[in-house]
């Protein structure tokens, strides 16, 4: 292979989409940095995707999707000029495996696969789309592609745990931000809380996840009760979500504005619910709280489990009652609020960065990369 190297990065999403983002694009840098020719290529584009999950206009977004997916399968057929594929999740929203199948199976490219989720899950009560994502969406494909993958990276433990059970080479990357571009705010790591302004508790995430906040509510409605002064910020939960008994202010999520509200935030809450599909979750909002040196409440769940230590950079709510004792603590406390802080933010900058974690990806493809070359 005389030439510069040429990888072909696949992503059902645009860069709007935080796995798209986080997995893959802030990925490319560290990938062109060895001089390899990247061309990255999602199924949605990012003008359909702002108004994919609002409701109305049905026939036009399957009208969309249906082009969107021949356009993906003839661009896959006339590939002739890729030493590997990236595919992050699935190459194609809809449909099985068929891109897989002809860049791997017809035209012998080897896959490298990431994935940072539990998705040959449905979970179909939180689908804006119920109907339409039980018959034209196809979960399992994922073992198709991992099952072919030369190398498969897996955000959490867990999900490399299940991915090893059809895979003999698999890498656990956890989702991760730049330590250099996500920073606390001055005086966050010392554990300071605003004197002039109340405290914000608050939550950043997505429609999807939204309800998850309703583990939470009892422990906030109980510490206003108790005279507890802060404010309740949500961020990105949809027009229609409120916590009924318990007064917030929601916000829409913005790709501007991510980093500052994360910033913004006095206690962050990481609530999750225990049931199956959610144990593929990778803890990534707890990463981001420990960024920008947010001390928070997380529960157990997921990824999670693989790096926070409760009461060392994190507090973990194991039941609903711990919900109320764990946030007590922290609007109480000083010293342990700046001791998460500053504990979570070391642990970021000297393992959950894209400043660690970029090279070691960028080895997985020289070593995939390596084979090809010897083939």
């Amino acid at each position: 292979m005389s030439r510069q190297p040429r990888i072909l990065a696949l992503a059902t999403y645009p860069e709007r989409s935080a796995a798209t983002r986080f997995r893959l694009t802030q990925i490319l840098p560290y990938l062109r940095a060895r001089g390899w020719d990247v061309r990255f290529e999602p199924f949605v584009e990012d003008d359909f995707l702002s108004g994919f999950y609002a409701g109305g206009n049905r026939l036009q977004k399957a009208s969309y999707l249906g082009a969107r997916s021949l356009y993906r399968l003839a661009s896959a057929v006339k590939v002739n000029d890729v030493d590997v594929v990236f595919i992050q999740r699935e190459a194609a929203l809809i449909g099985p495996a068929y891109t897989e199948f002809i860049l791997h199976s017809l035209k012998g490219l080897p896959i490298i696969f990431d994935f940072d989720d539990a998705i040959w899950h449905y979970d179909l009560p939180r689908s804006t789309h119920p109907v339409a994502a039980r018959f034209l969406k196809s979960p399992a494909k994922c073992w198709y592609t991992m099952r072919r993958a030369s190398c498969v990276i897996a955000g959490s433990s867990y999900l490399a745990q299940c991915a090893g059970e059809v895979s003999s080479n698999v890498e656990v990357v956890p989702t991760v931000v730049s330590s250099a571009v996500w920073t606390p705010f001055p005086g966050r790591l010392d554990g300071a809380l605003p004197r002039e302004a109340a405290v914000r508790i608050g939550w950043v995430g997505s429609h999807s996840t939204a309800h998850q906040l309703e583990l939470v509510e009892p422990a906030l409605r109980q510490l206003r009760a108790d005279g507890y002064d802060f404010e309740i910020h949500v961020v990105g939960a949809g027009d229609d979500f409120a916590l009924h008994t318990v007064e917030m202010e929601s916000r829409p999520w913005r790709l501007d504005s991510e980093l500052q509200e994360f910033q913004r935030l006095d206690i962050g809450l990481a609530p999750m619910h225990s049931e199956l599909v959610y144990e593929g979750k990778c803890g990534f909002k707890q990463i981001q709280y420990m960024a920008v040196g947010v001390p928070f409440v997380s529960s157990w769940v997921g990824g999670a489990r693989d790096f926070v230590v409760d009461g060392e950079n994190g507090l973990v709510a194991h039941r609903a009652e711990d919900w109320y004792r764990q946030l007590k603590a922290l609007l109480d406390s000083p010293e342990l609020r700046r001791r998460l802080s500053q504990n979570g933010r070391r642990l970021v900058e000297r393992q959950y960065c894209i400043e660690r974690q970029g090279p070691r990806v960028a080895e997985c493809f020289e070593e995939i990369l390596g084979h090809a070359r010897a083939s």
